[in-house]
């Protein structure tokens, strides 16, 4: 048999079993989704007549609820003008609103009580309640602060089991600070809802050719419905109907399929009902329709499946034999030139026997061929340069790391040694040469002069020594040859420490309050307790530098199983531009206020504070304080150890 007779009959049995089997799985597909269709189109229209009536419902007790309170309010108002033309005291006005307030009942159980801006109950038909600070509860908070309009929110009475929606209108009496309150369960309002329009709404809604929507209340008297309507379920004439409609009532919210045959008909029919309730009202919503009024596409897809799997057979028939013998010589030729370039040979090309769309696949794999070949050598060039300048960089990033340390500690030394001889010169000055000088002529001012170029000198020389350590400190972060020596340390005493290094600078601020706050429980955390000191010394120093009045205060709280250590103040702040700039190398913030020209650090405190925290798995982060100024924040995990180093 010829390759074009073998494709035939493989691609007619391949197209049959695969158009069969389609065709079936597209007709089940359609069938479930034209049954989904039928169910999210009941269960849909029985949530929006469950809005609906939700809809009716609001607006009828809201509307009812406000003309109540109106009424009341304008009761008050009319009382008050009295008291303000002199006519009764202003007791005697309160009294009669009482007792009108009072007398009044809402639905079945509501009433009418009356709260101050503060929560306290002025009226209320209990006596039990008055005077008492209801301002704790939820919805008495939501009164105060809305003092007008409507609100809903679920309540229990003693002795009740199950809490009720509840609603409440209120109107705000300002010259006697009077919540005017008209409060009551909202299923005590049923009647309120205007059936009538309901059922013509409801009857407007299209379920297929037989569906229509209906409503029971609990007790299973059928509010609405073509044809039962004002009957109870036990009064239908159908015992299965009676069935049907108890299920409903009891189960209040679901769906189920039954069999129904409708007065005159000889077989039964397949039945779906989607219901749910509203439990404020006692109704329970529902929405029927039979399955057969949206199956009537199915008949006309299966004939036109039938159609069209026997008019492509007939057409297969000459068109696979044509394909067959054109297809067959380039695609052994590609094949054959494939397996070359998957060897390796980027330089094959594919022979264009036409321009059909055979021809236009030997130009593309020709095209990309060529593609292939110029980008295989375009990569090799570019991972050779890629790799030249990883190899600089990581050399340019070795020396950086290099010098800084050579010229760190280098600097060091001799700076150990002129910060000792500034010492020693400044205490030999006080001590034996201020003295001898003090009593010659102009000679405590020159003194004056010299103790302060001293000390000017001995600070700068400090400042110098901080950012040599810095620099230190940062290469070794960078170099991954920072020491760590970890341990189980107590908050409480890295807290001391922190505040007793920093207190000199705080006891010299006469302007600020220096706050300590520690854990109520004392805990420990694993960490090098020096990295963490000089974290929290850090912000401790910028903390007071950049704030002239208030408070600086250093906390640290549990949270969870972290310990959050904080430093805020009420300095000047940081702009939200700079928040995360701040934790950059050599950055500093400008400062206006300030002279130009005065130096107020390194700008590597807060990068080398941001890596040591994220040492410990955390996050240095600034956010502006409540008050004003800054706060900054991290966290540590804790540790599990008992044992707590000094």
């Amino acid at each position: 048999m010829k390759i074009r007779n073998k494709m035939f009959l493989a691609y007619a049995c391949a197209f049959f079993l695969v158009f069969s089997v389609v065709g079936i799985v597209i007709y089940t597909l359609v069938t479930k989704i034209i049954q989904e269709s039928i169910e999210g189109e009941l269960s849909r229209t029985t949530e929006m007549i469950q809005n609906m009536i939700h809809t009716t419902a609001d607006v009828s007790i809201k509307n009812y609820m406000r003309a109540v309170a109106e009424k009341n309010f304008e009761e008050a108002e009319q009382l008050y003008r009295q008291v303000r033309r002199g006519r009764i005291t202003e007791e005697e006005a309160k009294r009669r609103a009482r007792e009108s307030f009072l007398s009044q009942t809402i639905g079945t159980t509501g009433r009418i009580y009356c709260l101050d801006s503060n929560g306290i109950m002025v009226l209320n038909h209990k006596y039990s309640l008055l005077d008492v600070d209801l301002s704790n509860l939820p919805f008495v908070k939501e009164q105060i602060r809305r003092k007008n309009g409507y609100i809903e929110y679920d309540w229990k009475e003693p002795f009740e089991k199950d809490v009720r929606p509840k609603a409440v209108f209120m109107r705000y009496f300002e010259p006697w600070d009077w919540i005017i309150s008209v409060s009551s369960y909202r299923n005590e309002f049923a009647e309120l809802v205007n059936v009538e329009d309901l059922n013509k709404r409801m009857f407007a809604m299209g379920l297929g050719k037989s569906g229509y929507p209906f409503v029971l209340d609990y007790d299973g008297n059928m509010l609405l419905h073509p044809s039962l309507e004002g009957k109870h379920y036990d009064e239908f004439a159908d015992s299965k109907l009676t069935a049907i409609a108890r299920r409903i009532v009891e189960e209040k919210k679901g769906h189920f399929e039954y069999l129904w045959k409708n007065p005159g008909e000889t077989e039964f029919k397949e039945k779906v009902v989607y219901f749910m309730d509203i439990p404020e009202m006692g109704w329970v919503v529902a929405s029927s329709s039979y399955y057969e009024d949206f199956h009537a596409p199915l008949n006309t897809i299966k004939l036109i499946f039938i159609g069209s799997l026997l008019l492509s057979l007939l057409l297969m028939v000459p068109v696979s034999m044509g394909i067959g013998s054109l297809i067959t010589r380039p695609l052994s030729e590609l094949q054959a030139d494939l397996v070359r370039a998957a060897d390796g040979d980027l330089s094959v090309r594919m022979r264009k026997y036409s321009s059909d769309e055979l021809g236009i696949m030997a130009e593309y794999f020709n095209s990309f061929m060529e593609t292939l070949e110029e980008y295989s050598r375009s990569r090799e060039s570019e991972i050779a340069v890629r790799k030249d300048t990883e190899q600089k960089l990581i050399a340019m990033d070795k020396a950086k790391t290099l010098f800084l340390a050579a010229a760190s500690h280098e600097l060091r030394t001799p700076l150990t040694s002129i910060l000792g001889f500034l010492k020693l010169m400044e205490k030999r000055f006080q001590n034996q040469f201020r003295p001898h000088l003090v009593g010659l002529k102009d000679g405590e001012v020159q003194t004056e002069t010299f103790a302060r170029n001293l000390s000017i000198v001995r600070i700068e020389a400090e400042r110098l020594g901080r950012l040599v350590n810095d620099l230190l400190d940062m290469s070794k972060i960078e170099a991954g040859k920072m020491e760590w020596r970890d341990q189980p340390f107590s908050v409480s005493e890295i807290i001391d420490r922190a505040a007793n290094s920093i207190s000199v600078r705080a006891n010299n601020s006469s302007k600020l309050d220096f706050v300590v706050i520690k854990p109520e429980e004392d805990v420990c955390v694993t960490v090098d307790s020096d990295r963490l000191h000089q974290v929290l010394i850090n912000l401790l120093d910028n903390a007071f530098k950049y704030t002239e009045s208030g408070s600086v205060s250093l906390t640290a709280a549990v949270a969870g199983k972290v310990c959050e250590f904080s430093v805020r103040d009420t300095g000047r702040g940081i702009p939200e531009e700079d928040r995360e700039k701040i934790f950059d190398i050599f950055y500093q913030v400008q400062d206006v206020n300030k002279r130009s020209s005065q130096v107020f650090g390194t700008g590597l405190g807060l990068a080398i504070c941001r890596r040591i925290v994220e040492h410990y798995d955390g996050e240095l982060m600034a956010q502006p304080a409540i008050n004003g100024g800054s706060c900054f924040t991290f966290s540590v995990l804790l540790s599990e150890s008992e044992n707590v180093d000094h």
